[in-house]
C-alpha cells in the first residue's frame, strides 16, 4: 500500500508539474527562435538599408518606382495563389508527417509554376496600364522568381513549426548578403532597373538551394495523399480568400498610386513607407515565425494561459514600433534629407505623416496571428475586407481634395479608423485587451497635439 501511495504522490506531482514544464520549455524556444528571427530581421533589414543607399546613388528614383511597381505585382500573385501550405503544416497535428509534408510540398512546386504563367499572362496588360513598356519584359523574368521559389524544401515549413528559427535565419541573412552584393555590381554595371531583377533572381535561387541541403528533415518528393489534401482544401480556402484581400490592403495603395503618380512621386512614398514600416515589419516576422505558433500550441494544450501570453507580446510588439513611430513624426524630414540626396527630398514630409498613422495601427496590427492560432481564420478575412474598403476610400478622399500628399494623409487616417472594428472583432472572440489599447492610443493622441506644430507643411 506504501508502495502504491508513493507511486501516486509521484504521479500526482508529475501532472501538477507538467504545464509548468511546458510553459517553461516553450518560453524557452520562444526566446530563442524570437531573438534570431528578430536579429536576422535586422541584420536583414540593416543589408537592404545601407544596398538602398548605395543602389540609390547608383540607378535613377524611376528605377525605384519601376520597382514598387512590379514587386507590387509579384506581392499580388503570391497572395493570390496562396493557399495556406506554410500554416496548414505549423497547425495540422499530423504536420510533420511525410506524407503530409511531400504532398504540401507537391502543391507548393504547382503553385509557384502558376504563378510564373500568371506573371506572363500579366506583362502586356501591366505595361499597358502603367505605361511602362519594359514591363513587357520585366515581370515574366520576375516570375521565375515565384517558380524557383516553389521549390523550396518544406523543412523550413517545419522549422517554423518546431520555433526552431537558428538555420533558416543564416540562411536567408547569407541569401541576401551575396544577392545584394550582386545586385550592386549590377547595378554599377548595368546602370538600369534590371540590376534589382537579376539580384531578386539570384538570391530567391540560393535561398531555394540551401533550404534543402542546409536544413535538417525529410527530403521532398513528389506525393498526393487525399486526407492530407482534404485539410489544406477546407484550411486553404479561407487562407486564399484572406491573402488576396491581404494583397489589397497591402499593396492595393502602391498599385494605384502607380496609376495616378509619375514614377518619381511613387519612389518617395516607396521610401517613406519602407522606412515608417522598418520595425514593424521584424514585428510581423516575429508575429508569424514564432508567435504564431506559440499561439497555436498554448491554444491547444493551455488555454487558460492565453490572455497573459498574448498580453505580453503585444507589449513586445507595440512598445518598441510605436517609440520609433514617434522619433519619425519628430525628425523624419531631416532623416530623410541627410539619407538620401536632392533627388529623393520629399520623401521625410511622407514619412512623418505615415508615422502619425502607424501610430494606432501597431496597436489593432499587434493581434496578429491570434485569430488564426484559435483557428478563426473567417473572422479574420472579414477584418481585412473592412481593413481594405476604409484604406481605399481613405485614399481616394485624400486624392481628391489634396492631391498626392493626400492619398498619403489618407492612408495615414484610414489606420486610425480601422481601430474601432478591430476592436469590436477581437472582443467578440474574446481576446480584446482594451486597458492596454486605450492607453497606447491615448498616448499616441498627446505626441500628435505635441507635434502638430513641428510639421505644418502637412497640415
Amino acid at each position: 500500500m506504501k508502495f502504491i501511495r508513493a507511486i501516486s504522490t509521484c504521479l500526482f506531482r508529475k501532472q501538477l508539474l507538467m504545464p509548468l514544464i511546458h510553459v517553461t520549455a516553450l518560453r524557452k524556444r520562444v526566446l530563442n527562435s524570437g531573438s534570431w528571427t528578430l536579429a536576422g530581421y535586422g541584420l536583414s533589414q540593416f543589408l537592404r538599408f545601407a544596398g538602398n543607399l548605395i543602389l540609390t546613388r547608383l540607378l535613377f528614383p524611376e528605377a525605384f518606382g519601376l520597382m514598387a511597381i512590379y514587386q507590387a505585382i509579384y506581392y499580388g500573385v503570391h497572395m493570390l495563389t496562396d493557399v495556406g501550405i506554410g500554416p496548414s503544416i505549423v497547425q495540422h497535428k499530423h504536420g510533420n508527417e511525410p506524407a503530409f509534408l511531400n504532398t504540401a510540398w507537391t502543391v507548393q512546386v504547382v503553385r509557384g509554376f502558376l504563378a510564373w504563367i500568371g506573371f506572363c499572362l500579366l506583362a502586356l496588360p501591366m505595361a499597358t496600364i502603367y505605361r511602362e513598356p519594359s514591363l513587357v519584359t520585366i515581370l515574366p523574368v520576375v516570375g521565375l522568381t515565384a517558380f524557383i521559389a516553389g521549390f523550396s524544401s518544406s523543412k523550413l515549413h517545419t522549422a517554423q513549426r518546431n520555433l526552431d528559427a537558428v538555420r533558416v535565419t543564416q540562411i536567408e541573412i547569407g541569401a541576401s548578403a551575396i544577392g545584394l552584393l550582386c545586385t550592386i555590381l549590377l547595378a554599377w554595371y548595368l546602370k538600369s532597373v534590371w540590376a534589382l531583377v537579376w539580384g531578386n533572381l539570384i538570391t530567391s535561387t540560393i535561398q531555394m538551394t540551401a533550404s534543402h541541403v542546409a536544413l535538417k528533415g525529410i527530403s521532398n518528393k513528389f506525393a498526393w495523399d487525399n486526407e492530407s489534401l482534404k485539410h489544406m482544401r477546407g484550411f486553404g480556402r479561407w487562407i486564399l480568400f484572406n491573402s488576396a484581400l491581404t494583397f489589397l490592403s497591402v499593396e492595393g495603395a502602391r498599385l494605384l498610386m502607380g496609376a495616378i503618380l509619375d514614377m518619381r512621386q511613387l519612389a518617395l512614398y516607396s521610401l517613406a513607407s519602407t522606412m515608417s514600416l522598418i520595425l514593424w515589419q521584424a514585428m510581423q516576422q516575429l508575429a508569424g515565425r514564432v508567435l504564431f505558433p506559440a499561439y497555436s500550441e498554448v491554444h491547444r494544450a493551455n488555454p487558460e494561459n492565453f490572455m497573459n501570453v498574448l498580453f505580453k507580446a503585444r507589449m513586445i510588439i507595440i512598445l518598441p514600433c510605436w517609440g520609433l513611430a514617434v522619433f519619425f513624426i519628430l525628425f523624419g524630414v531631416p532623416l530623410m534629407d541627410t539619407l538620401y540626396d536632392a533627388r529623393y527630398h520629399g520623401s521625410g514630409d511622407m514619412l512623418q505623416i505615415l508615422a502619425a498613422g502607424t501610430l494606432v495601427s501597431f496597436v489593432w496590427g499587434s493581434y496578429s496571428g491570434v485569430l488564426m492560432a484559435k483557428g478563426k481564420v473567417a473572422a479574420m478575412t472579414v477584418l481585412t475586407a473592412i481593413q481594405i474598403a476604409i484604406q481605399i476610400s481613405a485614399l481616394f478622399i485624400g486624392y481628391h481634395y489634396i492631391g498626392a500628399l493626400g492619398i498619403v494623409m489618407g492612408i495615414a487616417a484610414a489606420n486610425w479608423i480601422l481601430y474601432p472594428p478591430s476592436a469590436y472583432i477581437m472582443h467578440r472572440f474574446g481576446v480584446w485587451q482594451p486597458k492596454l489599447d486605450i492607453a497606447i492610443i491615448a498616448a499616441s493622441v498627446l505626441v500628435i497635439i505635441a507635434a502638430w506644430s513641428r510639421i505644418p507643411q502637412v497640415v
